[in-house]
Protein backbone atom coordinates (compact mmCIF):
# COMPACT_ATOMS: atom_id res chain seq x y z
CA UNK A 1 0.00 0.00 0.00
CA UNK A 2 3.10 2.43 0.97
CA UNK A 3 4.19 1.63 -2.76
CA UNK A 4 1.08 2.56 -4.38
CA UNK A 5 1.00 6.32 -2.18
CA UNK A 6 4.72 6.64 -3.20
CA UNK A 7 3.74 6.31 -7.06
CA UNK A 8 0.95 8.36 -6.64
CA UNK A 9 3.07 11.48 -4.58
CA UNK A 10 5.71 10.79 -7.57
CA UNK A 11 3.01 11.51 -10.24
CA UNK A 12 2.35 15.00 -8.28
CA UNK A 13 5.48 15.76 -8.14
CA UNK A 14 6.94 18.66 -10.64
CA UNK A 15 9.16 17.47 -13.35
CA UNK A 16 12.79 17.93 -12.89
CA UNK A 17 13.95 21.51 -13.48
CA UNK A 18 16.27 21.81 -16.51
CA UNK A 19 19.34 23.03 -16.36
CA UNK A 20 19.91 26.33 -14.90
CA UNK A 21 20.63 29.50 -17.02
CA UNK A 22 23.29 31.26 -16.06
CA UNK A 23 22.11 34.73 -15.58
CA UNK A 24 25.46 36.52 -14.55
CA UNK A 25 26.69 35.20 -17.60
CA UNK A 26 24.17 36.22 -19.72
CA UNK A 27 24.32 39.66 -17.89
CA UNK A 28 27.87 40.23 -18.93
CA UNK A 29 27.36 39.58 -22.90
CA UNK A 30 24.27 41.99 -22.60
CA UNK A 31 26.98 44.56 -20.84
CA UNK A 32 29.30 44.09 -24.41
CA UNK A 33 26.31 45.57 -26.17
CA UNK A 34 26.70 48.64 -24.94
CA UNK A 35 26.35 51.62 -27.43
CA UNK A 36 24.13 52.60 -30.60
CA UNK A 37 22.46 50.55 -32.70
CA UNK A 38 20.51 51.07 -35.74
CA UNK A 39 17.99 49.42 -38.24
CA UNK A 40 19.16 49.19 -41.98
CA UNK A 41 15.30 51.09 -43.32
CA UNK A 42 14.70 48.45 -45.88
CA UNK A 43 12.09 47.16 -43.42
CA UNK A 44 10.54 50.56 -42.67
CA UNK A 45 11.88 53.67 -41.57
CA UNK A 46 15.42 53.53 -39.82
CA UNK A 47 14.70 52.95 -35.78
CA UNK A 48 17.30 53.69 -33.56
CA UNK A 49 18.07 51.13 -29.91
CA UNK A 50 20.56 52.37 -27.47
CA UNK A 51 22.13 50.32 -24.69
CA UNK A 52 23.52 51.80 -21.27
CA UNK A 53 25.21 50.43 -18.59
CA UNK A 54 23.01 52.28 -15.89
CA UNK A 55 22.35 52.43 -11.89
CA UNK A 56 26.13 51.64 -11.25
CA UNK A 57 26.90 48.84 -13.23
CA UNK A 58 23.52 46.82 -12.11
CA UNK A 59 21.41 47.40 -15.05
CA UNK A 60 20.98 47.87 -18.65
CA UNK A 61 18.61 50.43 -19.69
CA UNK A 62 18.05 49.58 -23.87
CA UNK A 63 15.99 52.91 -25.42
CA UNK A 64 14.26 52.42 -28.80
CA UNK A 65 13.52 56.16 -30.63
CA UNK A 66 12.29 56.67 -34.45
CA UNK A 67 14.15 58.55 -37.30
CA UNK A 68 14.41 61.76 -35.25
CA UNK A 69 16.30 60.11 -32.00
CA UNK A 70 14.27 61.98 -30.12
CA UNK A 71 11.09 60.80 -28.93
CA UNK A 72 11.44 57.40 -27.08
CA UNK A 73 8.85 54.81 -28.32
CA UNK A 74 10.05 52.06 -25.82
CA UNK A 75 12.63 51.18 -23.20
CA UNK A 76 13.67 47.73 -21.79
CA UNK A 77 15.40 47.69 -18.40
CA UNK A 78 17.67 44.69 -18.28
CA UNK A 79 18.43 44.01 -14.15
CA UNK A 80 18.22 41.02 -11.62
CA UNK A 81 15.09 40.02 -9.43
CA UNK A 82 17.16 38.16 -7.00
CA UNK A 83 19.17 35.60 -8.93
CA UNK A 84 16.91 35.79 -11.81
CA UNK A 85 18.09 38.22 -14.73
CA UNK A 86 14.67 39.57 -16.21
CA UNK A 87 13.46 42.48 -18.59
CA UNK A 88 10.71 45.22 -18.31
CA UNK A 89 9.63 46.04 -21.30
CA UNK A 90 7.74 49.27 -21.63
CA UNK A 91 5.95 50.35 -23.99
CA UNK A 92 2.57 51.57 -26.07
CA UNK A 93 1.47 48.20 -25.32
CA UNK A 94 1.82 49.04 -21.13
CA UNK A 95 4.91 47.15 -19.40
CA UNK A 96 5.62 43.28 -19.92
CA UNK A 97 8.18 41.26 -17.31
CA UNK A 98 10.27 38.74 -19.09
CA UNK A 99 12.58 36.51 -17.55
CA UNK A 100 15.82 34.89 -19.07
CA UNK A 101 15.07 31.34 -20.27
CA UNK A 102 17.85 30.51 -22.73
CA UNK A 103 21.25 31.32 -23.18
CA UNK A 104 24.20 30.45 -25.47
CA UNK A 105 27.09 32.12 -26.83
CA UNK A 106 25.56 34.22 -29.32
CA UNK A 107 21.49 34.22 -28.16
CA UNK A 108 19.85 35.64 -24.94
CA UNK A 109 15.70 34.06 -24.61
CA UNK A 110 13.43 35.92 -22.75
CA UNK A 111 9.78 34.47 -21.79
CA UNK A 112 6.91 36.61 -20.54
CA UNK A 113 5.90 35.84 -17.02
CA UNK A 114 2.43 36.14 -17.45
CA UNK A 115 -0.53 35.49 -19.88
CA UNK A 116 -1.67 39.27 -20.10
CA UNK A 117 1.73 40.41 -21.17
CA UNK A 118 1.88 42.77 -24.33
CA UNK A 119 5.48 41.34 -25.33
CA UNK A 120 5.41 37.20 -24.57
CA UNK A 121 8.98 36.53 -25.82
CA UNK A 122 12.36 38.05 -26.80
CA UNK A 123 15.48 36.42 -28.34
CA UNK A 124 18.20 39.07 -28.48
CA UNK A 125 21.37 37.30 -31.28
CA UNK A 126 24.77 38.73 -31.67
CA UNK A 127 26.46 37.75 -34.45
CA UNK A 128 29.56 40.20 -35.16
CA UNK A 129 28.64 43.98 -35.43
CA UNK A 130 25.02 42.60 -35.81
CA UNK A 131 22.19 42.20 -33.05
CA UNK A 132 18.33 40.53 -33.85
CA UNK A 133 15.67 41.45 -32.01
CA UNK A 134 13.22 38.89 -32.26
CA UNK A 135 9.91 39.31 -30.26
CA UNK A 136 6.24 38.10 -29.81
CA UNK A 137 3.79 40.22 -29.57
CA UNK A 138 0.22 40.04 -28.24
CA UNK A 139 -2.37 41.67 -30.27
CA UNK A 140 -6.01 41.02 -30.59
CA UNK A 141 -5.80 37.82 -28.79
CA UNK A 142 -3.32 36.29 -30.99
CA UNK A 143 0.63 35.83 -31.42
CA UNK A 144 2.50 38.29 -33.65
CA UNK A 145 5.99 38.14 -34.38
CA UNK A 146 8.54 40.47 -35.45
CA UNK A 147 12.02 41.26 -35.44
CA UNK A 148 14.52 44.41 -35.75
CA UNK A 149 17.97 43.77 -37.67
CA UNK A 150 20.33 46.34 -36.01
CA UNK A 151 23.70 47.39 -37.45
CA UNK A 152 26.01 48.42 -34.15
CA UNK A 153 26.35 52.14 -35.08
CA UNK A 154 29.40 53.27 -32.96
CA UNK A 155 29.81 52.33 -29.00
CA UNK A 156 30.87 55.19 -26.96
CA UNK A 157 34.36 55.35 -25.49
CA UNK A 158 33.86 58.30 -23.46
CA UNK A 159 32.68 57.19 -20.50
Amino acid sequence: MHSLAFLVALSFAAPPAGPAVDGNAAFERLKKLEGSWKTDAKDGPVQYVTLRLVGAGTSVLETNTAADRTTVTSATIYSFEGTRLVATHHGSGGTSRLELSGSDATTLKFDGTTKDARVAALTLTVKANKLRQDFTTREGGRDVKKALDLLSEYVDTLK
